[in-house]
């Protein structure tokens, strides 16, 4: 959906989300600090992901014991189904596979508890350069005041959030706050929510977004920051 307002917007890659999720290096803990967001500030709640995926990787040369991650697979595809084996990448010169592969598996919904019963046994899991196993689970919704229990209006797009639950623990948020300006209701609200969220919030990465002339993409800018958002 393309919003015709103008709207605040909060993205946060994986991989400049650097932190773990609220002191989530355990997967219960970080598991329960995103239930904690999505059941007080959003319409959805966390046993209806959008998606939900399970993946084990391949040792990469340098890792030590690699037989244990290739253990693990071999583990993990007793126990869930349907597994499907891929390159992690290709090369980028000659376009060939490289040798390292992964392994998901589709969870449905009715099978995330045992996903992440699965993850949480598992701790604490070894090092490797990548994995050893991550459990991806993605939510779209919108967002609530977290006072009210009510529904901010005026949302023409879907916020989400995309959790990685693994020996550490990342989530990636898309926040689109359906505000004209950084001014007060807008501060009041971040000031409402932040006691909520899984992450850290920074305030450098919030943009004013709006539609430009010819209505065909969004144009951009950044927000001052305001002292008001650090009450």
């Amino acid at each position: 959906m393309t919003a015709e307002k103008a709207f605040i917007l909060y993205t946060l890659p994986k991989s400049r989300t650097t932190q773990q999720i609220n002191g989530g290096r355990k997967v219960e803990t970080a598991w329960g600090n995103v239930c904690y967001f999505l059941t007080n500030c959003t319409t959805i709640i966390p046993d209806s992901p959008t998606s939900i995926s399970l993946t084990a990787y391949d040792a990469f040369p340098g890792d030590s014991n690699p037989e244990i991650a290739h253990l693990i697979i071999e583990e993990t595809k007793k126990i869930f189904d349907n597994a499907i084996t891929i390159p992690l990448a290709y090369s980028y010169q000659s376009g060939n596979p490289n040798k390292q592969m992964k392994t998901t598996w589709k969870i449905e919904k009715e099978g995330m508890k045992k996903a992440l019963d699965y993850l949480s046994k598992g701790q604490p899991w070894p090092h490797f350069s990548i994995g050893p196993i991550e459990l991806t689970i993605s939510y779209d919704f919108k967002l609530v005041d977290p006072k009210t229990r009510k529904e901010i209006p005026n949302q023409e797009n879907e916020s989400s959030i995309l959790i990685w639950l693994s020996r550490t623990c990342f989530c990636s948020p898309l926040f689109y706050f359906p505000f004209k300006q950084a001014e007060n209701e807008f501060q009041d609200y971040l000031n409402n929510i932040k006691p909520f969220l899984p992450f850290k919030l920074e305030y450098k990465y919030l943009r004013m977004g709006k539609m430009n002339k010819n209505k065909t993409n969004y144009i951009y800018t950044k927000l001052e920051q305001n002292q008001s958002y650090n009450k």
